[in-house]
This record gives structure tokens, C-alpha cells and sequence, in this order.
């Protein structure tokens, strides 16, 4: 258990940085062997088969739309309706890269083989498109700290187990000793009264080592306190 906190440990700070930003900028990228304008942002959490997983799950969930590995680093919905976004059907594409060390998603709509929105000829659907994209992002880091906060409560959930169950076995051990002493009190025989005495000396040290894990389950528990209180911060940063 003291391993796998201090290896969540190590993962929550690698990810608990600034407020992640909400505001996707555009570029160009590469479909069907021609360049079309896009929607991207680098994305500070997560990976990329992460980021697949969530788009896919995410139109599915709000628009009833299915979304089909392109490639090995891309997403395509075909024939895609986005309503508050344009009245025309297109193929919503998703493309991943990781040029920059962390995965940077771009999304582009296309009505046609060479037929895509854009800033010049449609910018307002174009505008929606960008919220669209910036609803998901929130959505996606939202959930993501969501199942963190959910990890680090199964493990103080353990943590306060374990505890409670040390604490079980100290007790028991408290009634042995006394049940012991009585009986050292009344034993006669030398060498029986040793034996006795050594069994509560071997209980004794495994009452010391119960209440010193119980300390040290007690030090991880408010450090994992303190750190769901972190996540619960960069919740409510998200976008700020």
C-alpha cells in the first residue's frame, strides 16, 4: 500500500500543474491530401488513446454520433449532424499528434472532398465549432480529475481500513497481555512464568509495530486529503 501511494503520489504531482487553458486556437491540418482549417489545443492531461476514448464516448453520449478510428492517430465521425454548430452534414475529424511532448488534438468539419469550414467563408458556424471543441475540453478535464479524486478515495478508503483493523488487533493483543499477566501472577514454576513473560514481550513489540504502520497510514491519509483538495482546486481553475 505505501508503495502504491507514493507512486499515485508522484503521478498527481506530474499532472497537478496551472489551470488548464480552454481556448483552442487554429491551424491547418492535412485531410485527404489537402489542408483544411482546425480547431487545436495541446492537452495537459491525459493521453492520447485517453483523449480517443472520451471524444468518442462524448458524442456519443450528447449527440447520438459514433466515431471510427481514422488511422493510427486519428478519429472521424462520418456524416456527422452538429446542430448548434451548422445545419450542414459533414465528416467531424479528429487528428492527434505529439510533436511538442504532450498530445495536441485538432478538429475539422468537411461538407465535401474539398469543402470545410473556415474563418473566411463561415465564420460564425466556424465561432460554434470553437465552442463545441472548448465544451469538450472542459468536459474531459472535468472527468478526468473526477477519476482521479475517485482513485484517491478508494485508497482512503483502504488506508481507514486498515487502520480500523490494526487497531482490532491491538486490542486483542491488550487483552491477551492482561489475560497473560494474571496468569503470571498466579504461576509458580519459573520457567513457565518466562514463557509467559516472553509472549507478552513478542506481544508487546507487535502492538508498537500495529501503532507505528497506524501512524504512518494516519501521515498518508492527510497527505492524500491534502491532495484531493489540490484536484478539487484545478476543478474549479479549469479554464481559468
Amino acid at each position: 500500500m505505501k508503495k502504491l501511494v507514493l507512486v499515485l503520489g508522484i503521478y498527481l504531482a506530474s499532472y497537478l500543474v496551472v489551470a488548464q487553458s480552454l481556448a483552442p486556437y487554429q491551424k491547418q491540418i492535412t485531410l485527404e491530401k489537402i489542408n483544411v482549417d482546425a480547431w487545436a489545443a495541446g492537452v495537459e492531461k491525459g493521453s492520447e488513446e485517453d483523449l480517443k476514448d472520451a471524444f468518442s464516448n462524448y458524442v456519443k453520449k450528447n449527440f447520438g454520433l459514433k466515431a471510427k478510428r481514422n488511422g493510427k492517430h486519428g478519429l472521424v465521425v462520418p456524416e456527422a449532424t452538429l446542430p448548434q454548430v451548422t445545419t450542414r452534414r459533414g465528416d467531424l475529424h479528429v487528428q492527434f499528434s505529439n510533436d511538442t511532448g504532450r498530445p495536441e488534438m485538432a478538429i475539422a468539419f468537411m461538407m465535401g472532398y474539398d469543402i470545410y469550414l473556415n474563418s473566411r467563408e463561415n465564420p460564425q458556424e466556424m465561432e460554434r465549432f470553437k465552442e463545441f471543441f472548448t465544451t469538450f475540453l472542459y468536459n474531459y478535464y472535468k472527468e478526468f480529475y473526477e477519476k482521479l479524486i475517485r482513485e484517491k478515495e478508494k485508497i482512503l478508503k483502504d488506508l481507514r481500513g486498515q487502520i480500523a483493523d490494526n487497531e482490532r488487533k491491538v486490542k486483542s493483543l491488550q487483552s491477551d497481555i492482561e489475560k497473560t499477566q494474571k496468569k503470571i501472577a498466579k504461576e509458580t514454576d519459573q520457567l513457565k512464568k518466562t514463557e509467559l513473560e516472553n509472549k507478552n514481550v513478542v506481544a508487546r513489540r507487535q502492538i508498537d509495530a500495529l501503532n507505528e504502520m497506524n501512524a504512518n497510514n494516519n501521515k498518508q491519509i492527510t497527505n492524500i486529503e491534502n491532495e484531493i483538495n489540490q484536484i478539487k482546486m484545478q476543478m474549479a481553475n479549469i479554464g481559468k
